[in-house]
């Protein structure tokens, strides 16, 4: 026969695990996010390093146009990274306060739900520089596909 103070503390363990697997996902969520913002600051800073020799001829308007684009592609995904490493940060904390609330600091609990909404804001502030990102690529691409041959070129909209 179990007492109900057991029961209690048995759903009050339980609820701490799963408020505390909430941080988990996000992290994971947050370090997918962080694999493809990594590697593709990668692929722009091999770019603009390859055309950084270009951009000083004489005839180098392309490329320094080119540089341009890579340089505020470059300025978008430091932000997404840097949000993302945010929003990890506070993934960390908000795992922090829930523990520190479980073991009886009520207090923590307004600190876990700001901090909860930070990491929320973060993410959403990664995801919003990735996507500005990936518009400026497709921009740029269109640009130089019509720059390159626009009678051979079929350009989609």
């Amino acid at each position: 026969m179990t007492s109900v103070t057991g029961d209690a503390d048995l759903e009050s363990l339980t609820r701490l695990f799963q408020l505390a697997i909430l941080p988990v996902v996000l992290i994971s969520a947050i370090s997918l996010l962080m694999l493809t913002v990594s590697n593709r600051l990668g692929r722009v800073i091999d770019r603009g390093r390859a055309l950084i020799p270009q951009a000083g001829e004489a005839r180098g308007g392309n490329a320094r146009g080119q540089l341009s684009v890579i340089l505020r592609r470059a300025a978008y995904l430091r932000a997404s990274a840097c949000c993302l490493v945010g929003g990890i940060f506070c993934s960390g904390l908000l795992i922090l306060f829930l523990y520190l609330r479980g073991i009886g600091l009520s207090v923590m609990e307004t600190a876990a739900r700001v901090t909860f909404l930070a990491d929320i804001v973060a993410l959403l502030g990664g995801a919003g520089f990735l996507l500005a990102d990936v518009l400026l690529s497709l921009k740029a691409l269109r640009l130089q596909a019509s720059s390159a041959d626009a009678g051979k070129l079929p350009l989609v909209r």
